[in-house]
């Protein structure tokens, strides 16, 4: 019998964020449900919370670690190069290869399907985020011929492929955070909406709400309305077009919360998204630091736009969103703009 949070259903995912954040969270056990309650395994109680006990399955354990795996099959200098960590997006596995591993791709690839059996296809990635859309082309090494997945999240499902739309899995913890913030009856915006995943996080978590989308890459707004259709959002909008063009336009002075997740450019953006804030509204910010000082720059940036726009701006939070290299950090900036 394992120690659960006890939360009705309808609360399941801000109870869920809230215990990640607590450090409660046990992922080592898969949640149950019934009709009316889900149950997280938690290492110790929390405050205000109710609790039972229940027979949970434990989640299936991953095979070798890459390092591992591939001990006996690299020189030393290979295993120094090795990029052991990786990220998956709905079956397939994104890899690294550095130059002096291009020859042993296959058998890192091979290594990764054989330890991690909910994985269909490798692929490696063949340059940076360019481009007026803002891809990171990857190239199959291993497994089935494809680019294109379906991701889970948050009890949502999202099509799309990783050639064709920006995707970033590493910012599932952010969706769920600033979901669980949104109140019944907001109208939040998300420029640079990709294929949906804060907006329809956002409005799954809370049917009440109203969430606009704007998305330039026809490919990505494509799969973003495919998404609403999937995870049956209607709450959710989905524009294909220039944020630039488009805001503050007919928003202006109507949202209560603006999300823009486009960490190198969303700064020239600001003067369109700060408008369409009401009084007392939050814009979440993302953008790039120096991993010495992460939110100067962000900082910085939101406040001189908002005085710009003849408003305020007031820190409301910070935090790193994931590391991004070794000198520099992908970071959030929450900003009430007065």
């Amino acid at each position: 019998m394992v120690l659960c949070a006890k939360v009705e259903r309808k609360d399941a995912e801000k109870a869920r964020q809230r215990l990640i954040s607590a450090g409660v969270f046990d992922g080592t056990f898969a949640p149950a449900h019934d009709e009316k309650f889900v149950y997280f395994a938690i290492r110790e109680k929390i405050t205000g919370m109710t609790t039972a006990r229940k027979n949970l399955a434990r989640r299936a354990a991953s095979g070798k670690p890459l390092s591992e795996e591939l001990k006996d099959k690299l020189t030393k200098s290979e295993a120094d190069e090795l990029v052991k960590s990786f990220d998956i997006v709905g079956d397939i596995a994104v890899v690294e290869i550095p130059a002096a591993l291009v020859k042993k791709q296959k058998l890192i690839a091979d290594a990764i399907l054989k330890n991690h059996k909910n994985i269909r296809t490798v692929a490696k990635k063949t340059g940076g985020t360019a481009g007026e859309f803002r891809i990171r082309p990857v190239k199959v090494i291993a497994g089935e011929k494809r680019t294109k997945t379906i991701y889970r999240e948050s009890g949502c499902g999202f099509e799309l492929d990783l050639n064709k739309t920006y995707f970033s899995s590493r910012l599932g913890t952010e969706r769920g955070r600033i979901a669980a913030l949104v109140k019944p009856g907001e109208l939040v915006l998300v420029p640079f909406a990709g294929a949906g995943p804060f907006a329809i996080v956002i409005g799954k978590g809370v049917p009440s709400a109203k969430v606009v989308g704007i998305e330039l890459n026809p490919d990505a707004h494509g799969y973003f309305e495919r998404n609403i259709a999937r995870n049956k959002c209607s709450n959710v909008a989905a524009i294909c077009g220039d944020v630039a063009k488009l805001l503050p336009g007919k928003y202006r002075g109507s949202a209560s919360r603006v999300i823009m997740p486009l960490p190198k450019d969303a700064g020239r953006f600001l003067a369109n998204a700060i408008p369409c804030l009401k009084k007392g509204g939050t814009l979440h910010y993302y953008s790039f630091g120096d991993a010495n000082e992460p939110y100067a720059k962000a900082e910085k940036e939101v406040k001189e736009a908002a005085k710009a726009a003849g408003r305020r701006a007031a820190i409301l939070f910070r935090r790193i969103a994931r590391p991004f290299s070794k000198t520099t950090e992908q970071v959030v900036v929450d900003a009430k703009i007065d």
